[in-house]
């Protein structure tokens, strides 16, 4: 009983080297320059490639895998099947391999495991396609994974659906502002749900100073237009213009009964974004209002109180957080404050602000 189990045995080795012998030779023969083989040929080894693969064991899976990666031509079907594999067996195919198309790359993204999902989210070159479906099955931590890939390409829809969640998921907010994909108008949104030093380095970095643009479009823009989004749309490239002094000292002295819409009117921007600027915690809206609109420091420090008493706030801010304003209002220029208040006047325009981030706090 013994020999014959060891006779079994034996046959079975025999088997199994048969088995991945012929593999191996299907493989090389696969493997082939494209001028030794017909298309057709070709096609038949992939399909039967694809369809034993699983026969081998993981080492020769993987060794396979290795192998295929840097082909540019060669057995797709086979290259799929190898990147639904392992996560170790997948690797090399999902993060570097060259035969897989963007539509197989999709496929995998869609069909495959959350372990795929993750080599494609820090694979070189992502093609925007796939990126989106990443967003759109995957968890906070891949797609911060994806975002950190700076070689990835995003579309446009993918940021502003990204954007938009960041105010419910900071995590994303970070990796995010380091995008270059992301616009103006976006970051400008962002802004109001980001913390204090990201809204400096957005003051920062989604500010500009717009001589070129006013000297070119000066005669053009000089007047409004009846057309009132147009005319909140065009308030972007507009020279800044500070609000007159006596009018300032009016909207600061008594019996003015709607001050929000009278600064509001004053600025060219609408209520609800004078609104919002008056209510923001932050501090930061108040430093970018005042300098856009010419207020001095007295004027601005009187703003400040101004929003506190209609926030029924209790008294002042901290001394830390004047003396942060303060050096914002003193760092911007004028030009950059004024793109950014009709930045968000139009960015709000139609907007409605995820429950909980009207009202930012330092």
């Amino acid at each position: 009983m013994a020999l014959e189990s060891y006779g079994m045995a034996v046959k079975d080795a025999d088997g199994h080297r048969a088995k991945e012998a012929a593999l191996r030779r299907l493989t090389d023969v696969a493997l082939l320059p494209a001028s030794l083989t017909s298309p057709q040929e070709r096609s038949i080894l992939d399909s039967v490639l694809a369809y034993a693969v699983t026969r081998l064991d993981e080492t020769a899976r993987l060794r396979l895998a290795e192998r295929l990666a840097p082909q540019v031509e060669g057995p797709r079907e086979l290259a799929l099947a190898l990147a639904l594999d392992t996560k170790e067996i997948a690797r090399p195919i999902l993060t570097e391999g060259l035969l897989l198309k963007d539509g197989d790359l999709v496929h995998v993204a869609r069909e495959g495991r959350d372990e795929h999902r993750a080599l494609l989210a820090a694979r070189r070159d992502l093609p925007s396609a796939v990126a989106d479906v990443l967003i759109e099955l995957g968890d906070t931590a891949l797609i911060v994974s994806l975002l950190e890939n700076r070689t990835a390409h995003l579309s446009h829809r993918a940021v502003e659906t990204l954007a938009r969640r960041s105010a419910a998921e900071p995590e994303f907010q970070a990796p995010l502002l380091a995008r270059p994909e992301l616009t103006l108008r976006l970051a400008q949104l962002m802004f109001w749900w980001v913390p204090s030093p990201m809204r400096l380095e957005i003051l920062n970095r989604f500010t500009v100073e717009r001589q070129n643009i006013h000297e070119a479009m000066e005669d053009l823009l000089a007047g409004s237009f009846a057309d009132t989004p147009l005319d909140i749309a065009l308030s972007v490239v507009r020279r800044p213009a500070p609000i007159p002094k006596p009018r300032l000292a009016r909207l600061f002295g008594p019996g003015v009964d709607d001050f929000i819409g009278e600064f509001a009117a004053e600025a060219n921007i609408r209520p609800e974004t004078m609104f919002r600027i008056l209510s923001d915690h932050g501090g930061e809206p108040l430093a970018v209002f005042a300098k856009a609109t010419g207020l001095n420091r007295k004027e601005f420090g009187d703003l400040i109180v101004m929003a506190v008493d209609m926030r029924k706030g209790g008294g002042l801010p901290a001394k830390g957080d004047l003396e942060r304003i303060g050096e914002l209002y003193d760092a911007i220029s004028t030009d950059r404050a004024d793109l950014a208040l009709h930045c968000w006047d139009t960015a709000l325009a139609n907007e409605v602000l995820p429950t909980g981030v009207a009202v930012a706090e330092a």
